[in-house]
């Protein structure tokens, strides 16, 4: 999707957002001669490292090497993937990004897609002032020790029992027939006549990362009542279950320790959160998918999966655990008695319980140990042998001998087999399934890379920072010289820039760089303030060619006496006057 977008519309939408006034709605910025500065968002310190150039519409911390453009930064502030980070920008600025390529069926698309992002804001608005006059569903969440502070915070509100009282509200609101039913708000029945999706349900509008309200999700408030539990929107253009997660706009903001809780429902967030556990999402229902781990990697390092302690909390908690597992995350499970749920517990035990209990949260080996425990009645002697066979399958998961070793060692308290035997065969396990993938063997070159001296990795940088600002030296550049294929690449980029003739700014390339150390490195390089004249840069080519040079003959000393060894008398002959010419024209130079 990077590459839909067109780098000139990229460029528009950074040059329509200054990151001196996105990078101050975040934090404090002081104006110091021609920069901005600041104590970093990325990392803690005490005196401010945080330097933003208008100028050069740029970002870079002194500290942590964090840097980038205005895209990067609400890319790492709001925890957002590229093009939605995009479109977060772009709709800041009321800039329509393309969705396909009929120029007129993108304008449709943007204008139908933001009448619904207006709907869902309206109904919104609609349900909660519903509920400030339907007193009982206001005691309802009183009783579930929901506080009004709470209630406006999550915007919660009330549909009442009417069967058209939204559709009536959205009409006067100019909203017509065809957008209420596109927005599932709206039903119609095979006689044609309109009625609301919800009614009598307490309602938890579900916004996106980027602040939107995107659908919702309604609860009844008694047992008897008819209809589901919980009742969801549909999909539409703006909403998929598989792709949000409830509360993430909140819970990004309360993530410092990197921890994040996954739980079922709407009302345990909000029970959790009034408890002051702000750092909770929900899945909306129980179908957790791939796409909402691929997101969770983005804001949080460990995640503790907190799911409802019956028999479909179980099962919904064995689909999360497989899923994430795939991930980069930490994860852990808290095993909830099985009457419970987070919102039943925290309510009876209140945060220091919770907190307690969370401290004996389980990992995923812990978890699928106790699974196996469950399953086998280890008071007999097939019991004991049936879940040790087992437990070896779940410990050939562990990376480390360490790990190994600490599991085997429950294992074997729990059987009474031996705990080296548990070992030995885990390991044998392991080693079965590793020789089941061919690995390359790297040769002797390739696992010991060259080591370059650092008066040459000065010299290449100090001479890509004069290219940077003089681009025109560019295409006449030794690219040779150079031993990072990044450097060689950024060279390469900007060179093809300046052939089609287009204007273009420099920190408009960062966008070909997926890498975010390339592009930190990219930021460094032009936010570093010390002049680089040209002869600086001559210099710095007279380094680079010499360290060159000698580089080629170590590797032409290391290809004669190959050749030696192998008897090829004309190819060392070539060699060794090629070597001779290097040092030749190196005495010239005056460097031998």
């Amino acid at each position: 999707m990077t590459n839909y977008y067109s780098e000139e519309l990229i460029q528009s939408v950074i040059e329509a957002n200054d990151i001196v006034d996105i990078a101050s709605g975040y934090m404090t910025l002081k104006r110091v001669g021609n920069s901005f500065k600041g104590k970093c968002p990325f990392h803690n310190e005490k005196t401010a490292s945080f330097t933003v150039s208008r100028e050069k519409q740029l970002y870079h911390c002194f500290g942590c090497g964090a840097g980038g453009n205005v895209i990067t930064f609400i890319m790492e502030m709001e925890k957002l993937p590229f093009v939605d980070a995009l479109k977060f920008l772009a709709a800041r600025v009321n800039m329509i990004l393309p969705e396909k390529q009929n120029q007129q069926e993108d304008h449709q698309a943007y204008e139908k897609k933001k009448r619904l992002y207006e709907m869902h804001r309206e109904a919104a608005n609609y349900y909660y002032k519903v509920l400030k006059t339907e007193r009982p569903a206001r005691e309802y969440l009183l009783q579930r020790g929901i506080s009004q502070e709470t209630i406006r915070e999550f915007g919660v509100g009330y549909a009442s029992e009417d069967w058209s009282r939204l559709t009536d509200f959205l009409n006067t609101k100019g909203f017509t027939m065809t957008e209420m039913l596109d927005s599932g708000l709206i039903l119609a029945s095979e006689k044609k006549r309109h009625y609301d999706r919800f009614r009598s349900r307490i309602m938890f509008p579900i916004v996106n990362p980027r602040g939107q309200i995107v659908g919702f999700g309604g609860r009844l408030m008694a047992a008897g009542q008819n209809g589901p539990k919980y009742l969801n929107s549909p999909e539409t253009p703006i909403f998929s279950k598989s792709y949000e997660l409830y509360n993430l706009n909140h819970c990004k903001n309360f993530l410092e320790e990197g921890r994040l809780f996954i739980v079922e429902g709407y009302m345990d967030v909000i029970s959790l959160y009034e408890k002051g556990i702000k750092n909770t999402v929900a899945a909306l229902g129980t179908a957790f998918t791939p796409f909402h781990g691929k997101i969770l990697e983005r804001y949080a390092s460990e995640v503790i999966i907190a799911f409802d302690g019956d028999s479909a909390g179980k099962s919904a908690t064995e689909k999360a655990m497989n899923i994430l597992k795939k991930t980069s995350l930490n994860v852990k499970i808290l095993n909830l008695p099985i009457n419970e749920d987070p919102d039943s517990f925290v309510q009876k035990y209140g945060q220091q319980g919770f907190k307690d209990f969370v401290a004996k949260a389980l990992t995923i080996v812990e978890y699928e140990l106790e699974l196996l425990k469950s399953h086998n009645d280890l008071s007999q002697t097939d019991g004991r042998l049936r879940y040790g066979n087992e437990a070896i399958k779940v410990l050939r998961q562990l990376e480390t001998s360490v790990e190994i070793d600490y599991y085997s060692k429950i294992v074997a308290g729990e059987t009474g087999i031996n705990q080296e035997v548990i070992r030995r065969e885990v390991l044998r396990s392991k080693t079965r399934s590793d020789n089941s993938s061919q690995l390359v063997e790297l040769t002797p070159s390739e696992a010991a890379p060259l080591k370059i001296p650092r008066a040459y990795k000065k010299a290449q940088e100090l001479a890509i920072r004069f290219c940077l600002k003089t681009p025109d030296i560019i295409d006449e550049f030794p690219m040779d010289y150079l031993t990072d294929p990044f450097y060689k690449d950024l060279l390469r980029t900007l060179s093809d820039k300046r052939k089609t003739g287009i204007r273009f700014e420099v920190n408009q390339i960062m966008s070909h760089f997926e890498d975010s150390e390339e592009v930190k490195k990219i930021v460094e390089f032009m936010m570093n303030e010390d002049e680089v004249s040209r002869s600086d840069y001559q210099d710095a080519l007279e380094i680079m060619n010499r360290f060159y040079n000698e580089a080629q003959l170590d590797r032409l000393s290391e290809q004669i006496k190959r050749e030696s060894t192998n008897g090829n008398d004309d190819e060392v002959a070539r060699l060794t006057n090629q070597f001779i010419e290097i040092k030749k024209m190196m005495k010239e130079n005056g460097r031998h």
